[in-house]
């Protein structure tokens, strides 16, 4: 019976109601004395549960010989409620959906799991033509994605116009990095389109990414060991943007104290 007294905390009831249908399914129509007696539930609690189930539909009442006594519906009703339950849910659901995607003020969150997803979440940055991406970044940890997958992101970067800029622990690695997937073979004008500076290691030394864009903010972490444990989070939320992107403008300006 322990089980099916858990399952019915499950449905909504609390442990003393429980306690009290099971025991009048069981036994029958029973005074609220035996009721008590067989539950371990107090006689003036007791007649606050039953009083509760009867209104829940789950006990009946009726008198015997002038005292009061109380049986327990037909456990399909159990079913015929969880189901009423589940249609007003049903109904309501398009408006609170509607709802929650009408407010401004919350943010949408997508997560990305394992280098594919962080690929998909690094294409995000294309959707948005003649914008400005700004990163946290670090190109030796950029470098752990597919080196094809990088050359061909970035001359679409070029092509839909996207400025990009780039503040970054300088190390050969990121030297290397800028030279092969942002500085090679493009035109001055495509060069004007990326900014890097690079700072000292040993001031700053981040090595996940974080990047600002036309309203988002996408956070991911690369591994070079185990790829599949690299992760991302895309936040789309106006006012978390204007904070970030004035956090990375502000950074901008004092880069040039850290440039080796």
């Amino acid at each position: 019976m322990h089980s099916i007294e858990s399952s019915l905390n499950a449905l909504g009831f609390s442990r003393e109601e429980s306690k009290i249908y099971l025991t009048c399914l069981e036994s029958g129509s029973l005074p609220v004395s035996v009721i008590s007696r067989n539950t371990k539930v107090g006689r003036i609690n007791c007649y606050h549960y039953i009083e509760k189930l009867i209104e829940k539909g789950f006990l009946l009442s009726e008198k015997k010989s002038g005292v009061k006594h109380f049986m327990a519906e037909n456990p399909k009703v159990i079913i015929n409620t969880q189901q009423e339950k589940i249609n007003i849910a049903h109904r309501i659901l398009p408006e609170m959906l509607a709802m929650a995607s009408s407010n401004p003020q919350k943010p949408k969150i997508q997560f990305f799991e394992g280098i594919a997803g962080v690929q998909k979440l690094f294409q995000k940055f294309l959707e948005f033509p003649n914008a400005e991406v700004v990163s946290f970044s670090n190109f030796k940890s950029l470098s752990y994605l597919p080196e094809k997958f990088l050359k061909t992101h970035f001359e679409k970067r070029m092509k839909k116009n996207i400025k990009s800029r780039f503040i970054t622990p300088n190390s050969p690695e990121s030297q290397s990095f800028q030279k092969k997937f942002l500085r090679n073979n493009m035109t001055i004008m495509e060069k004007d389109l990326v900014e890097t500076f690079f700072i000292s290691p040993d001031e700053c030394n981040f090595s996940s990414e974080i990047s600002v864009f036309s309203g988002n903010i996408a956070i991911f972490s690369l591994s070079g060991k185990n790829p599949e444990i690299s992760q991302g989070v895309l936040i789309e939320n106006p006012e978390i943007f204007k904070t970030q992107k004035s956090i990375f403008d502000l950074a901008w300006l004092g880069a040039t104290s850290f440039v080796t």
